[in-house]
């Protein structure tokens, strides 16, 4: 079920050489993925790219005009096996879910991409749930790619870098034979901008032509011996081609003056709240003209040793902004900077917290400390935002999670609270889904919510262990 239309935007992905295109994020997703020649589409809905989903269902037609696949996938699991296609054939192909939930359903299908490696370029389009609007456990995507060792890609949020990101990811995973993650936060998602268009390319090789066509590689195949061959491979050849081509690409940035005894490196999804907060401390502009030296890292893994040293050398500290725990890019600065023989102080989660996303608000907080020790010469605006006086924020009206208006699992769940009038309270074990929402007033149903293995399609099973059944 489409949460909602793009019937008429999805004519803007007829945009040909030359011309502006306007749009969401989404939209701008889906016309660099059509610039791209890519092969086939598909995924499983999932906020915040839902919406990417949906605009690939409206685009079906021109996505078969241009010999593109798509596919709903029925889950995670069976998303990510689509990507097996580019495993023996030169076919760009991506795949969409939501964050870390959406990844470990798909992580056994993902492991065996990852070891066996690619020929096409394979995209994972990831919408990255953390933080203040996310409705799920606070994980990231980090960890997942570190562990099967898939290029993570954390593109600037302006539509521009986010098309880049797009395309080059591509070029990087055929470059490196290796699948790439590209996270999304919901914010990049939504936000719209401009950007200018290049023409829609056809896919050299199609879907059907490759199977009309099969062939076979015992090599790319995950068992004995061939897998003991993969992890060599990962680490001699597809990890320094991935680094060569993001470093001769110059897909990481550098904002602000070339010198300077400190500097920034943040994830390149949280660089607007960082321009913001340095507005906020007079460092900064609207336009990103920074008065520190900034290292935006599009390419969150792996880092580019190189670059790192560069920016670091004759610096006497350097703040890292990398949202949540573990601090997995503190820890591999701390390591590069030694290799590096520099002196230079890594500052992360000292002066940073630990948890929670790093609005502009908190990173201007920590920003502030973290100049307070490093350039205490530096003026910066003295005393904190005053807060919305009691009377106002009372007058707001609380906007608890909710079914949409007309859902039609709003029957399902007043059904069940009739029973509990009924045989009295139960004891119902939730799965992940809108469905949660039931778990909030006016319904106040459900114990725990535990994510299920959707191999067949959406279709919890919620029990009521006091009565012995199943609604």
């Amino acid at each position: 079920m489409a949460e909602r239309s793009f019937k008429s935007e999805v004519l803007k992905l007829t945009a040909s050489e030359g011309e502006t295109f306007r749009g969401e994020g989404i939209l701008a997703v889906t016309k660099a993925l059509l610039q791209s020649g890519v092969a086939y589409v598909g995924g499983y809905q999932g906020s915040p790219i839902s919406h990417l989903m949906d605009v690939f269902a409206d685009a079906n037609d021109l996505l078969e005009s241009l010999g593109v696949h798509f596919e709903a996938s029925a889950s995670e699991a069976t998303a990510a096996a689509m990507l097996a296609a580019s495993v023996n054939y030169p076919l760009r192909g991506a795949v969409a879910w939501k964050s870390v939930v959406g990844t470990n359903v798909a992580s056994d299908a993902l492991s065996n991409v990852a070891s066996g490696g690619v020929k096409g370029g394979a995209l994972i389009i990831v919408g990255e749930d953390y933080g203040e609007g996310s409705s799920i456990m606070q994980e990231r995507t980090h960890a997942f790619a570190m562990k099967s060792q898939m290029w993570l890609l954390d593109p600037r949020p302006n539509l521009p870098s986010i098309v880049d990101m797009v395309e080059k990811g591509f070029e990087l995973s055929e470059a490196s034979n290796t699948p790439v993650m590209l996270e999304l936060r919901v914010r990049s998602c939504h936000m719209t901008g401009e950007f200018t268009a290049r023409d829609n390319r056809r896919p050299p090789l199609t879907v059907s032509e490759a199977a009309a066509a099969p062939t076979r590689d015992l090599n790319r195949i995950v068992l004995p011996p061939a897998n003991f061959l993969h992890e060599v491979e990962k680490i001699e050849k597809r990890w320094p081609a991935g680094i060569a081509f993001v470093r001769d690409n110059h897909l990481n940035e550098l904002f602000g003056p070339e010198e300077g005894d400190i500097g920034v490196i943040v994830q390149g999804g949280l660089y607007n709240n960082l321009n913001r907060a340095q507005e906020l401390l007079g460092l900064s502009n609207a336009y990103g003209d920074s008065e520190l030296p900034i290292y935006c890292l599009n390419v969150a893994y792996p880092l580019i040793p190189e670059e790192v040293v560069t920016f670091c050398r004759g610096k006497k500290a350097v703040l890292v902004l990398e949202e949540g725990q573990p601090e997995f890019i503190e820890h591999e600065l701390n390591t590069l900077v030694r290799r590096g023989d520099l002196q230079t102080r890594i500052v992360g989660k000292g002066v940073m917290p630990r948890a929670g996303e790093y609005t502009s608000d908190v990173i201007r907080k920590g920003l502030k400390k973290f100049l307070e020790e490093w350039r205490p010469s530096r003026a910066l605006p003295q005393g904190e935002q005053a807060p919305l006086d009691p009377t106002t924020a009372s007058q707001i009206p609380a906007r608890p999670a909710g079914f949409c208006t007309g859902c039609p699992e709003r029957p399902i769940f007043t059904a069940m609270k009739m029973v509990e009038r009924e045989i009295g309270p139960t004891h119902v074990s939730a799965d992940i889904g809108c469905h949660l929402f039931s778990i909030l007033p006016p319904f106040n149903i459900g114990n725990t919510t535990m994510g299920y293995p959707r191999t067949a399609g959406p279709s919890p099973s919620w029990a009521t262990a006091a009565s012995g059944t199943t609604a």
